[in-house]
């Protein structure tokens, strides 16, 4: 599977993905700071479990379709930066939730975020029935909730207060688009 954008591709995982996977997949890296950074921060073994297994999706022959996660690649330089992924909020009344996360911290504020956003929501529209999308992120992280409106989600809940960490207290936000919203963008 291979999904291009100007500056990115959202590709399966690949078994040469591991070196590149190794030096994303650490504790020090500061995306960690903007990840769900309230849950207590993955650790190295955490980390280990969650390369090896992306790693054993590029060895299996049966992927799911849809795709539930899938790597994203600097197009200029094949350079793996981050993943896209999704899971049911609630499959019983088809909620589907996705997400993003670019652990390269260089290539933060060049776009590259909300391309693949966009190539995503168009991929889980494109392939399966959810008349809904939506992410969930905190009021602390603002490049998320930027990327998120620049795409077209809107958001659609704001639970004040939510959470108390880092000496802050901070909102948790939904942002979502509706099917017909993405198609008429």
């Amino acid at each position: 599977m291979r999904l291009d954008g100007e500056r990115v591709t959202l590709r399966d995982w690949r078994s040469d993905d591991a070196g590149r996977l190794s030096e994303l997949l650490v504790p020090e890296r500061p995306w960690h700071d903007t990840n769900g950074p309230y849950f207590a921060r993955p650790t190295a073994q955490d980390l280990d479990g969650m390369r090896r297994r992306l790693l054993d999706r590029a060895e299996q022959e049966m992927l799911p379709d849809p795709r539930d996660t899938l790597a994203v690649v600097r197009r200029s330089d094949d350079l793996l930066v981050g993943i896209v992924s999704w899971y049911w909020e609630s499959e019983e009344t088809d909620w589907r939730r996705l997400g993003i996360v670019l652990w390269d911290e260089t290539v933060w504020g060049q776009g590259l975020g909300g391309e693949a956003l966009s190539l995503w929501t168009s991929y889980l529209f494109d392939t399966t029935d959810a008349l809904r999308l939506d992410l969930a992120t905190y009021s602390g992280n603002p490049a998320m909730i930027a990327t998120a409106t620049r795409a077209g989600f809107v958001e659609e809940g704001r639970m004040r207060k939510a959470r108390r960490w880092a000496g802050g207290v901070h909102d948790a936000v939904v942002l979502g688009v509706l099917r017909e919203e993405w198609a008429g963008r």
